[in-house]
């Protein structure tokens, strides 16, 4: 039974043209889904979309049957397994890439129960991203490629990624752009925004209204110390300090009424 297509949908929806990208057994080719058509631009996209675990649903369940609370927390941080997904849809794009073409996305979209975790978590995971705290001041800002991001080890070949996730029957989706990416500038500039209006995440435009960090050097992300001490310089601010924000969630189980 074929998956359904949550990128297909809105692209639809949206009256962006979309032609499917058959897989071609004899060669042996892991192809992308599609070509969408934005005008006259085209895009490779590679969906992919991550449901709730099988058996994290039936511990859940098994907690709200007992009459207790469950409770469930992400880190929204970079994750592994989403990592791999990237990797893979990657691949995928790769092998297409002699298709006609001028951008290359990866679409992922979250569902379930903990979609909104899902999704911050996939884009902390795409630009290596965290906040950083500037002591004495009342706020932080986001620091992008602060650890290990996927958009900068498939730089050549991932230019953005549309990130959803799904609430009900409803959808809400996100551009993000790779800064990395050698056609970032193109593609800032192309069509391919116009769908999602004011719903575009781009560390440069960030950077430049003094709400983000970039963390642009070869430095090993594994240790944080050097790290904040360069951004301290790069960007003239007070001692920095790194923290990373969760996602929680928390259910009951009512009974029914029995009117």
């Amino acid at each position: 039974m074929q998956q359904f297509s949550y990128a297909k949908a809105l692209l639809r929806h949206w009256g962006v043209d979309v032609e499917d990208i058959p897989t071609s057994d004899a060669e042996q080719k892991q192809e992308a889904d599609f070509l969408a058509s934005f005008g006259d631009v085209r895009v490779l996209i590679e969906e992919k979309a991550k449901e709730d675990d099988p058996t994290y649903l039936a511990q859940r369940a098994e907690e709200l049957e007992r009459g207790e609370i469950h409770t469930t927390a992400l880190p929204l941080s970079r994750d592994e397994t989403l990592s791999g997904l990237v990797r893979d849809a990657s691949r995928q794009l790769r092998s297409s890439s002699d298709k006609p073409h001028d951008f290359r996305l990866m679409w992922f979209t979250a569902t379930g129960l903990r979609a909104e975790g899902k999704y911050e978590q996939f884009i902390a995971t795409l630009y290596g991203r965290t906040n950083i705290f500037e002591m004495n001041t009342s706020h932080y800002r986001r620091c992008y490629y602060f650890r290990n991001a996927d958009f900068f080890r498939r730089a050549a070949v991932i230019d953005g990624a549309v990130v959803a996730h799904t609430d009900g029957t409803s959808i809400s989706a996100k551009l993000c752009l790779n800064s990395l990416s050698p056609r970032y500038e193109s593609l800032r500039r192309s069509a391919v925004l116009a769908p999602f209006g004011s719903a575009i995440e781009d560390p440069m435009t960030l950077e430049a209204e003094g709400t983000a960090f970039i963390l642009d050097c070869a430095l090993d992300r594994k240790s944080e110390d050097p790290l904040l001490a360069y951004l301290q310089e790069k960007y003239a601010t007070a001692p920095l300090m790194k923290f990373d924000l969760g996602y929680i969630n928390a259910s009951i189980l009512l009974p029914k009424n029995e009117a």
